[in-house]
């Protein structure tokens, strides 16, 4: 066999050994992405913005006594539905449908209150939150999707050190086992590692 022949299969061999790495480090990177705990007493939730399917769980955390207060977090409004607003198109507040949401499910309003608005990252939202532990309130379950607990509870629990926090996942949002053969789970694997490594790089967004 020539050098060539044996240099190329080489190659090849090592991009199959590598292929496989990358494969196998990525199905137990999702796994490992998600780092549900148990609820517990707590003196507040915070539902971080993103899907609507966290706002249900706060409820049901809230209607089982689990907290007296849910905090919601208002992202900053995409430029498309900005877009909207200037054209004179209505088109709701994504926070003010989860505050419906909320009241739907027989959370009162005296309940619900706003941990801030136009947040544009998950350490923001953490930032946030530190007026209130300040008020006292150190006990809290924060709401987001099952892939995001591992990267949010690191960020939440370096700003907060004070504080008893709990990440908790939604039932409402289903995480598949195989979920590179859907592609909103793909990207958003993806999507979260690629952020967790900005993060420890010394990203905040």
């Amino acid at each position: 066999m020539s050098c060539f022949k044996r240099c190329l299969l080489f190659i090849l061999a090592l991009l199959v050994v590598v292929s496989a790495s990358a494969a196998t480090g990525l199905y137990y990177a999702a796994r490992w992405l998600q780092h549900a705990e148990q609820p517990a007493k707590a003196d507040a939730i915070i539902v971080l913005s993103g899907d609507f399917a966290r706002v249900f769980e706060a409820a049901e955390l809230y209607r089982a006594g689990y907290a007296p207060r849910v905090y919601l977090s208002a992202a900053v409004r995409e430029p498309s539905l900005l877009l909207l607003d200037r054209e004179g198109i209505a088109f709701p507040q994504i926070e003010e449908v989860s505050r419906q949401i909320l009241l739907q499910k027989g959370v009162p309003a005296t309940a619900i209150s706003w941990l801030a608005k136009d947040m544009v990252s998950t350490a923001a939202e953490a930032q946030a939150a530190r007026a209130i532990v300040a008020r006292g309130e150190r006990r809290l379950l924060v709401i987001t999707s099952s892939f995001h607990t591992r990267r949010a509870g690191i960020i939440f629990r370096q700003a907060l050190p004070d504080a008893e926090v709990r990440m908790l996942p939604t039932r409402y949002e289903v995480f598949p086992d195989n979920w590179w053969r859907d592609q909103n789970a793909a990207r958003n694997v993806l999507l979260e590692a690629a952020k967790l490594a900005f993060y420890f790089a010394g990203g905040r967004f």
